[in-house]
């Protein structure tokens, strides 16, 4: 509990700086601005984030030499210039870090972490400060467009292991009193504890929830299905991480009685999507450039699915140009004219991030597993396959850096979040097929939860 408010506190002093509220105050009024400022806004920053990559990232130095582009093609036109560029692979960006580090000496590195996305694949992340500063801007952007305060009571739902994996009895939580919010563990939601869950939301009232949508909406069904119910109306809750799905929207807000927003970003930098009061989602041009292609990488029709390609004004330490992240959308039929204000475009649906949801007898539901990677060395891939309620196979492509101990590491990491009971096979294997439509499945599960 006291090394959870230290490291709070740090954080809280390293984010929310005075340039985190210019930048803020800057965002806020770039949400309802009109198209043309918002256009100069984008194009302005892409030049200045051009130009910075081209003097100071060793990667894109390259790229750009043998683009044949110029300081001065940037600055006149670099929409075009950027179209010229080649795209950056997820494979790239995980095993080219190095090249990848902004070497400006007016940058300098204040945070590594690691983020293992939807590959089973730990890929580093360099930030400096004005990095943190605007990603927490534009997040805090995002919640005051949905009615939250930075000072409401909230409880987040994450990867984070917050208690004992072992723990069978409640507390499943930390309290955060640095800023007055409340992490719930996502690995102990089974039958039994879930009703400890709902008595500790009633009693703790938080006007905001944000997490995994797979850990808010097992609690929202038992609420809901055993007449357990939850006493208070919050704010607002918002997803992340994981693909929010109809039926799962539908089930927490019948739960909690409140709007569920969706929103899409990842830990590696890439821009904003976020959705609106309205309930449409909003592109945040302001936070980076969305390309929307198909298979042949071209502009995709309207109407189609688009893989998207982001590059980003959020991480300028480790910066992201033409980035493949992997992830689709549903562009709409038509252009969107929203009334809530934001003249940003809008998409139809998110359809990226299809892990499965597991479920075992000792943890209940389990969401997203990315945070069992991150961290490790040597896991190239990664593939978890559950066959029965008890049973894992975990296919895995490795490198010459995998040890015995990585593989100790990252069985220990597996048990803790889909419990000790369950008997888990690492499987080295030299490659794992992809799925039907072209994406890496990250989690499948062979049988029906019932």
């Amino acid at each position: 509990m006291l090394l959870l408010n230290v490291r709070a506190y740090l954080n809280v002093r390293k984010r929310y700086t005075a340039k985190y509220y210019t930048y803020l105050e800057t965002y806020i009024n770039l949400w309802t601005a009109e198209k043309s400022a918002i256009a100069q806004y984008q194009n302005d920053k892409l030049v200045a984030f051009l130009l910075e990559c081209n003097n100071y990232v060793p990667y894109y130095i390259e790229t750009f030499k043998r683009a044949g582009v110029s300081n001065q093609e940037i600055r006149n036109n670099p929409f075009d210039v950027l179209k010229r560029l080649p795209l950056l692979s997820k494979s790239d960006r995980k095993t080219k870090v190095s090249s990848l580090i902004n070497t400006n000496p007016e940058r300098e590195t204040v945070e590594v972490g690691y983020t293992s996305g939807t590959s089973g694949s730990p890929t580093k992340n360099f930030l400096d400060r004005e990095s943190i500063e605007r990603g927490f801007a534009l997040w805090s952007r995002f919640h005051h467009t949905i009615g939250i305060k930075s000072s409401d009571r909230s409880v987040r739902f994450s990867g984070r292991l917050v208690v004992s994996p072992t723990a069978s009895k409640p507390p499943f939580w930390i309290y955060n009193k640095v800023e007055d919010q409340l992490f719930m563990s996502s690995y102990h939601l089974s039958e039994k504890n879930i009703p400890h869950y709902i008595d500790k939301l009633n009693k703790f009232k938080p006007k905001f929830l944000d997490g995994y949508p797979s850990a808010l909406y097992v609690i929202a069904k038992t609420s809901n299905a055993l007449n357990i119910p939850i006493k208070y109306k919050p704010k607002a809750i918002a997803t992340t991480a994981e693909t929010l799905y109809d039926y799962q929207r539908a089930e927490i807000e019948k739960a909690f009685g409140c709007p569920v927003f969706n929103q899409y970003a990842s830990s590696e930098g890439s821009p904003f999507i976020t959705e609106c009061i309205s309930g449409n989602l909003h592109v945040n041009e302001d936070s980076g450039v969305f390309e929307f292609l198909n298979k042949n990488n071209s502009p995709a029709a309207p109407g189609e699915i688009a893989r998207m390609v982001v590059t980003s004004f959020r991480n300028y330490k480790t910066p992201l140009i033409r980035y493949d992240i992997e992830d689709a959308v549903l562009l709409p039929e038509e252009d969107v004219h929203c009334d809530c204000g934001c003249q940003m475009p809008v998409i139809e649906k998110i359809i990226g991030r299809e892990d499965d949801v597991l479920w075992t007898p000792e943890k209940g539901y389990i969401g997203r597993m990315d945070t069992a990677f991150k961290g490790l060395v040597g896991i190239v891939k990664s593939q978890i396959i559950q066959q029965t309620p008890t049973s894992f196979i975990v296919n895995t492509i490795i490198d010459s850096s995998f040890t015995k101990q990585v593989e100790a590491d990252f069985l220990k990491n597996l048990k803790d979040r889909l419990g000790y009971s369950s008997d888990i096979e690492i499987r080295i294997v030299n490659e794992i097929p992809l799925g039907a439509n072209g994406k890496f499945v990250a989690v499948k599960r062979l049988f029906k939860i019932e």
